[in-house]
């Protein structure tokens, strides 16, 4: 019989970010710049998001994804009905845009909703200026003397430019971890919503904005996002624009992105629905494959690979394709490569790499018939799957992702409704982000499996993690079996 655990993804980021976010810096290069806006007054403490968006966007790098950005937004929306502020209207392709375009189109949207101008466009000159504040990880320099009431901006650590907009607004004041700003020292509070806010008057206002995904050099972010701004009013009009205003009004009249306020259950954190109920294998693969033991014949193979994409094409997602070498992979390598091709099917950046250390922690859940243990803390999200009992990798992946809900092999899974349903195919379809940061583990023990019923069976797990710093050694890499793929008609 097949069975498999998986635990909730377990993110430890939050206390991470706490510290990531004192690294928020603001200036005002020139004096007399144009301070606070009298048309909003700031929030009597930091805005706790709700929903809780940080916790479920990716914990690295950057997350433009259509779900992370909705949330957020549904963040800010809650946050300015405090303020008495309607809610944000962005275009529906506000995905589609740059970081730097998100960032412009939601300062902007933050102006023009309490009364104030909006800059009418991303200054080329001025976005090659913030590059050099994103790529050092600190606030632009001066950009000369055509600019008057210049403010710069920077911040590390952020998914994407709504995210930045958030914490510039609704979570700039004490126990933010703004520098200046606590509960007994609060000239550094409101810094930043103050600049964004600022009343730079109506004509010739400027923007630049530039981001760097891998250009923080804070010790507790090296190598994570790096975004900076330089606002200012020019002496004559500023063009050429890279991205102007009226191209985002233009967008939103076509159209505007929902907020979401909660993930529903029936969906993984990247926003893909649960099967309405278990797969069926079409064709049953079970009579294909050897009844216990490991089966990497081409007759077992091809069978699960057919089931598999037959469930593919209930979603309406590409057919799978593996690698020729696919059998001669050893089983941790067909996890890795079946685990990343689902996320890859459906759009999702894949796994860099197989590392020793993962491996270690995955052989451990192999060996006790049970989920991998807390890889620990040099690890911002993790997550873990175990299976009893399957032929082969592929095997493995098709009980986690097709048949994981009631009356499964899903121990998780005792009713219907339970916590635990989907919870492996909710874990292999995370938000884990990308990047080099994004790592796995796999391993197997050929007679491993414990269970009552099942002794002697083999036993498989991987453990799916976000490393705290980018990974330097791979065992085996998503790399190698991308150049054995055939190219993405997509």
């Amino acid at each position: 019989m097949r069975r498999w655990f998986g635990q909730t993804p377990a993110r430890r980021w939050q206390l991470v970010a706490a510290l990531s976010l004192g690294l928020v810096l603001s200036g005002c290069a020139s004096p007399g710049g144009p301070g606070p806006s009298a048309l909003s007054t700031n929030p009597g403490g930091s805005v706790s998001p709700t929903p809780d968006y940080p916790d479920i966007c990716a914990p690295v790098g950057a997350d433009t994804s259509s779900f992370c950005l909705r949330l957020t937004l549904a963040a800010i929306d809650a946050a300015r009905a405090d303020e008495h502020v309607g809610p944000m209207r962005l275009p529906s392709d506000f995905a589609q845009l740059t970081v730097p375009e998100q960032l412009f189109v939601a300062i902007d949207r933050e102006r023009v909703d309490r009364g104030l101008a909006p800059f009418p466009g991303l200054s080329a000159a001025l976005d090659h200026n913030a590059a050099r504040g994103a790529d050092s990880a600190q606030l632009p320099p001066r950009p000369g003397r055509a600019y008057s009431s210049v403010d710069t901006e920077w911040i590390g650590d952020v998914a994407n430019g709504l995210d930045a907009d958030y914490q510039w607004i609704y979570d700039d004041g004490p126990d933010s971890g703004v520098p200046g700003c606590s509960r007994g020292q609060t000239s550094g509070c409101w810094g930043d919503r103050d600049i964004v806010l600022g009343r730079f008057g109506a004509k010739h206002l400027v923007i630049g904005a530039a981001f760097d995904p891998t250009g923080d050099t804070s010790p507790d972010d090296r190598g994570g996002s790096s975004l900076a701004a330089t606002l200012a009013v020019s002496s004559s009009p500023a063009g050429p624009y890279a991205y102007t205003w009226k191209e985002a009004v233009a967008a939103m009249s076509a159209g505007t992105l929902p907020p979401l306020r909660s993930v529903p259950t029936s969906e993984s954190d990247t926003g893909i629905p649960d099967p309405p109920g278990n797969v069926a294998p079409v064709p049953d693969y079970t009579r294909a494959c050897a009844g216990n033991g490991i089966d990497d014949s081409p007759r077992c193979l091809d069978a699960v690979l057919a089931a598999v994409n037959h469930a593919h094409a209930l979603e309406r997602i590409p057919a799978m394709v593996l690698p020729s070498d696919f059998a001669q992979l050893s089983v941790p390598d067909q996890l890795f490569v079946a685990v990343n091709l689902e996320r890859v099917d459906r759009g999702l950046p894949a796994f860099a790499g197989l590392t020793t250390s993962l491996n270690r922690n995955a052989q451990r859940g192999a060996d006790e018939a049970d989920d991998p243990p807390d890889p620990g803390s040099s690890y911002a999200l993790d997550d873990a799957e175990w299976a009893g009992g399957s032929s082969n990798g592929l095997d493995a992946v098709y009980g986690w992702m097709y048949d994981d809900g009631f009356d499964s092999g899903n121990l998780d899974c005792e009713r219907r409704g339970a916590p635990g349903c989907w919870g492996h195919r909710k874990g292999i379809l995370d938000d884990f982000g990308s990047g080099a940061n994004l790592v796995m583990g796999a391993a197997l023990d050929p007679s491993g499996d414990t269970h009552s019923g099942d002794t002697g069976g083999t036993s498989m797990a991987v453990t799916l993690a976000v490393a705290e710093a980018p990974a330097r050694s791979f065992t085996f890499t998503w790399s190698q079996v991308a150049s054995t793929l055939p190219p993405d008609p997509h």
